[in-house]
C-alpha cells in the first residue's frame, strides 16, 4: 500500500508541476519574437548572440531557470537537445529521469531485497532518458552527413548559375530534406537577422559538430579571405566526403565478420547465465540469493561492459 501511495504522490507532483507549466510554449514564442527584432535592428550582432545563449530556456519555472542559466552542465544538455531536435527543457529531461530511477527502483524493492539489485535497476531507468538524447542526437548527425554532399553539389550548381551564397543557402533549405534543410534555413536567417556570414557558420558548426561540416565552413572562410572559385571548391569538398562515405563501407565490409565474433563472444556470457538459470535454478539460486553472488554479478557486469567498450573502441576505425 505504502508503494502505491507513493507512486500516487509522484504523479500528484508530476500533474502539478506541468499544471504550473502551461501557456510558456505562448511566451516562449514571443521571448522569441522579441529578441529576434532586437537582434534584427542591433549593429552588435555578436553581442546580442550570447544575450540569445543565456535566454535559453532551460526550465518553465522562473526561478528553477534562472539557476540553471549559471551552470555550464545545463548549457551542454540543452545543446545536445537541440542537436537532437527534441523540444524538451533539460530540467523536464533531469526530471523524468529522476522519476524513473525511482519507480525502477521502487518496482525492484518490492520483488527482491538486494540493495545492490535495487541501486543497479534505478541507476539503468535513469539512464534511458539521457539514452535516447544520444541516440535521437546520433541519428540526426547521420541523416544529415548523409544528405550533406547533395547539400553542397546544390550549392555549387547555384553558385555557378550566378547566385551569392546566401542564395545558395536558401536553396539548400528549401529543396533538401530535413534535417540538414532545418540547420541551413537556421544559418540563413541568422545572416539576414544580421550576423555575419562567419558568425552564422560557426553556429551551424556548433549545432552539427562533424568534421565533414567543419571541412567545408572552412574551405568557405578561406575562400572569403583570399578569394577562389567556391563553386568547385564546394563540388571538390562534397566529392571528398563520398570518398570518405566509400571508403567507409568497404571497412565495415571487410570487418564484418570480425564485428560478429565480437558480439557473440560478448553476448555469449549472458546467453550462458540464462540458460543455466532456467534449465537448473537451483543450481544458480546461490548467485542471486546470497550476498557474495551479487557481488560477483556485479563485478561481471563490471566486466562484461568494460571489455564490450573495448572491443568497440578496437572495430571503430576513424577516417
Amino acid at each position: 500500500m505504502s508503494f502505491l501511495v507513493f507512486v500516487f504522490g509522484l504523479f500528484l507532483v508530476l500533474g502539478a508541476y506541468l499544471l504550473a507549466t502551461l501557456g510558456t510554449d505562448e511566451k516562449r514564442t514571443r521571448l522569441r519574437s522579441r529578441l529576434s527584432e532586437a537582434l534584427l535592428h542591433s549593429a552588435h550582432s555578436e553581442d546580442i548572440e550570447i544575450v540569445l545563449a543565456r535566454n535559453e530556456l532551460m526550465s518553465e519555472i522562473p526561478w528553477i531557470n534562472r539557476s540553471l542559466v549559471r551552470l555550464q552542465a545545463a548549457l551542454h544538455l540543452k545543446l545536445m537537445l537541440d542537436q537532437a531536435d527534441l523540444h524538451v527543457t533539460p530540467s523536464r529531461l533531469v526530471m523524468f529521469s529522476g522519476m524513473a530511477g525511482l519507480l525502477a527502483a521502487l518496482a525492484v524493492s518490492v520483488i527482491s531485497v538486494s540493495i545492490l539489485l535495487t541501486l543497479g535497476a534505478g541507476l539503468v531507468a535513469a539512464t534511458l532518458p539521457f539514452a535516447h538524447v544520444w541516440w535521437k542526437r546520433k541519428k540526426r548527425f547521420e541523416a544529415f552527413l548523409e544528405n550533406l554532399p547533395d547539400a553542397l553539389d546544390l550549392m555549387s550548381r547555384s553558385l555557378s548559375a550566378g547566385h551569392g551564397f546566401s542564395e545558395a543557402l536558401h536553396m539548400v533549405s528549401s529543396e533538401m530534406p530535413e534535417p540538414i534543410a532545418g540547420e541551413f534555413r537556421k544559418a540563413y536567417e541568422e545572416q539576414n537577422l544580421g550576423l555575419s556570414l562567419k558568425l552564422a557558420m560557426e553556429n551551424l558548426t556548433q549545432r552539427i559538430p562533424l568534421l565533414d561540416l567543419r571541412m567545408c565552413v572552412t574551405a568557405v572562410m578561406i575562400q572569403r579571405e583570399t578569394g577562389g572559385n567556391l563553386a568547385e571548391i564546394l563540388e571538390k569538398v562534397a566529392h571528398t566526403i563520398r570518398e570518405r562515405f566509400r571508403i567507409m563501407g568497404d571497412l565495415k565490409t571487410l570487418t564484418t565478420s570480425s564485428r560478429m565474433s565480437a558480439w557473440l563472444l560478448c553476448g555469449l556470457p549472458i546467453f550462458v547465465t540464462i540458460v543455466i538459470t532456467i534449465m537448473n535454478p537451483d543450481y544458480m539460486a546461490i548467485l542471486w540469493k546470497d550476498q557474495r553472488g551479487h557481488y560477483l554479478i556485479a563485478a561481471a557486469m563490471f566486466l562484461q561492459v568494460t571489455g564490450m567498450l573495448i572491443v568497440r573502441k578496437i572495430l571503430n576505425i576513424k577516417i
